[in-house]
């Protein structure tokens, strides 16, 4: 009976609110950076669904579920989401949260600065009412189904580059590697997004371009037709250019690209080379 009188009351707080959201803007930070711009209607859902990489802790504000007379575990547009936290947490009508997740593996340790872990961002939510432990909150956009157990991390529309950067020659004194795609996918595509161990704090930009290569010396290449003097030189063979990214998120150890020219699919190992 307290269960149902709780879930009443924010059921009720709901109804109190919607007035006053309808007219409300979202709660969302101002950009201040002169060289980004909003991401216009076409690209905006791509970039804000794209996946990241984190070195910590989920945030302790829980997707529990839905205003539903059954247990939902996968819930999107139409469901009322109930989230853990409430005032106590400093949620508020009309906040915006981004719903995340972590994607683990078997054995995957982290996530810490030496165990990076990919971060799937399941869509985005609006809070409606607040209780003072638990809040209700609406679907904005769904990039695929919220789970029971995502976490909620606070919404900032999604940037680009208000200029095109300039520069076209690779540098190969620093190069960085490809790490993996959303939810670990370990190869994309054009149009597609993937990591980067490179970010913030190498002064890596959104708006930057990098060169994807290939080392094919650690491929398999080996056979007993082959000559000695083959198999002494393979190791010299150079690096093959595979594919040109786009930064479009950037977090202080790590990126996310956007391929937009490729040859092949790009692949986690594979190595960059910022362009200028």
């Amino acid at each position: 009976m307290r269960n149902f009188r709780s879930g009443a009351l924010v059921l009720c707080f709901v109804f109190l609110s919607i007035q006053r959201l309808l007219g409300q803007a979202p709660a969302t930070p101002v950009a201040v950076d002169a060289d980004l711009v909003e991401a216009p209607a076409w690209l905006y859902n791509d970039i804000a669904c794209a996946p990241s990489l984190t070195t910590e802790p989920a945030a302790p504000v829980k997707v529990m579920g839905s205003q539903d007379t059954v247990i939902k575990h996968m819930l999107g547009p139409g469901d009322m989401v109930v989230v853990s936290g409430g005032a106590a947490a400093g949620l508020e009508p009309g906040q915006r949260f981004y719903v995340r997740r972590l994607i683990r593996t078997f054995g995957n340790k982290g996530p810490d600065a030496a165990h990076p872990v990919s971060v799937h961002t399941a869509g985005w939510i609006q809070i409606l009412a607040v209780d003072s432990k638990v809040a209700t909150a609406s679907v904005v956009h769904a990039c695929e189904g919220l789970l029971l157990d995502d976490y909620l991390e606070p919404f900032s529309p999604p940037m680009i580059a208000a200029r095109s950067a300039a520069g076209s020659a690779p540098q190969y004194s620093n190069m960085g590697h490809v790490t993996a795609g959303d939810e670990n996918m370990g190869n994309v595509g054009t149009g597609q997004m993937i990591g980067i161990d490179r970010g913030g704090s190498a002064g890596v930009k959104v708006g930057q371009r990098f060169l994807v290569f290939r080392d094919k010396r650690a491929m398999r290449n080996e056979s007993p037709e082959y000559s000695v003097q083959y198999m002494q030189n393979r190791q010299n063979v150079p690096l093959v250019e595979v594919a040109e990214v786009l930064v479009v998120l950037v977090k202080p150890d790590s990126a996310t690209v956007q391929v937009t020219m490729a040859r092949d699919s790009v692949m986690t190992g594979d190595f960059i080379a910022e362009i200028r």
